[in-house]
C-alpha cells in the first residue's frame, strides 16, 4: 500500500486557503464603490451623467457634486440613490466653470462625512473649448464669495424691512440634530428649506458656502439661539434668518424652527411639526417653506 507523504496534506489545504483568499480579494477589489462621470469635461448647463457602482444599496446612500477641494462635510448638489439599487445612473446638471467633484457616501446613518468614492471632472463656460481645464472652483470662486460676504456685512441695517426695498435677504442656518438618531435628518432639512423653488423665488437665499465662509472668518457659530441669530443675521446684512432643531423618537421625526428678523432683533414665528420618514419629511419642509414665505411677507408690507 502506498503511503502519503505527511506533509502533502498541510501544502494542499495551505495552497487552497491562499487561493481562496487571493480571490476574495481580487472579488472585493472588483466590488470596491466607484462613481465616474460619462465626460471628464463639460459645458455649463449640460446634462451630467454619474454612473454608480457597488453600492450596498441602502435609503441612506447619496451622491454630491462639490467643488474641488471642499470639507468632505460640504453636501453641495446632491441626490439620494433609489432604495435597493447597487448601480445606475444620476442626472446633474453643471453649474459655474471649476473643477469639481462627485462624492458617494454610503450607509451614512452609519459611518457620517465618510466618503466612499468620489470622481473629479471640470465644468468650462459656455462657447469655451471644453477641451482645455477648467480652473480651480475653490480659486475661482473664492474671490466673488468675499465680495459677497464683505457687501453684505457692509449693508447691514437694523432698520425695518419693506417690500418695496425687493427681496428680503434671508439666511438658514443648519438645522441642528438632538440626538445620534436625528444626525441623517439635519441636512436634509436645510438643503430641503434652501433649495426650494418658492424660497428661491420669493426672497434672496444666502448660498451655503457663504454662510459657512463667513461664520469661519469671524468665529462664529449657527444655532437657534434667539441672540446668535440676530447677531451673526444683521452682521451678514440679512433681514431675516431661520434656524431649528430635530428629534426622533422610534419612527416620528420632529422638526422646530424659529424665524428671526433682524430689525426687530428677535423671534417673529415659531413652528413645529413631526413626520414618519424621509419622504414624508421633504413633503413637510416643502410645506414649511411655503409658510416662511407667508409670514415674512406678511411682516414686510
Amino acid at each position: 500500500m502506498r503511503r502519503i507523504h505527511p506533509q502533502l496534506p498541510f501544502i494542499f489545504f495551505s495552497t487552497f486557503f491562499l487561493c481562496c483568499l487571493f480571490t476574495a480579494d481580487a472579488v472585493f477589489a472588483d466590488g470596491a464603490p466607484q462613481v465616474k462621470t460619462d465626460k471628464n469635461v463639460y459645458s455649463e448647463g449640460e446634462k451630467i451623467q454619474v454612473n454608480f457602482f457597488s453600492a450596498p444599496g441602502s435609503s441612506r446612500d447619496w451622491i454630491c457634486i462639490v467643488a474641488d477641494g471642499s470639507p468632505d462635510t460640504d453636501a453641495g448638489d446632491y441626490q439620494y440613490l433609489p432604495h435597493g439599487e447597487n448601480q445606475g445612473v444620476l442626472t446633474f446638471v453643471a453649474s459655474a466653470p471649476g473643477k469639481y467633484e462627485v462624492r458617494a457616501y454610503y450607509n451614512y446613518s452609519r459611518n457620517g462625512y465618510v466618503v466612499s468614492a468620489r470622481h473629479g471632472f471640470s465644468v468650462a463656460a459656455k462657447g469655451a473649448p471644453v477641451t482645455a481645464p477648467a480652473p480651480s472652483a475653490r480659486t475661482a470662486a473664492a474671490p466673488s464669495t468675499a465680495r459677497t460676504v464683505e457687501k453684505r456685512v457692509e449693508s447691514a441695517s437694523v432698520e425695518e424691512f419693506s417690500g418695496a426695498d425687493g427681496p428680503a435677504n434671508v439666511a438658514v442656518f443648519h438645522f441642528i440634530p438632538l440626538g445620534m438618531d436625528a444626525s441623517p435628518y439635519g441636512i436634509t432639512v436645510t438643503n430641503t428649506l434652501i433649495n426650494s423653488p418658492g424660497m428661491q423665488q420669493a426672497f434672496l437665499v444666502l448660498p451655503r458656502k457663504d454662510l459657512e465662509l463667513f461664520l469661519s472668518a469671524n468665529n462664529l457659530q449657527q444655532n437657534d439661539q434667539v441672540d446668535n441669530m440676530v447677531e451673526v443675521g444683521t452682521r451678514l446684512g440679512m433681514n431675516f434668518v431661520i434656524a431649528g432643531t430635530i428629534t426622533k423618537r422610534g419612527s416620528t421625526i420632529t422638526t422646530s424652527y424659529k424665524i428671526a428678523s433682524m430689525a426687530r432683533r428677535g423671534v417673529i414665528h415659531k413652528g413645529q411639526f413631526t413626520s414618519s420618514g424621509e419622504a414624508d419629511l421633504i413633503h413637510h419642509v416643502e410645506k414649511m417653506s411655503d409658510t416662511v414665505i407667508d409670514v415674512i411677507r406678511r411682516t414686510v408690507r
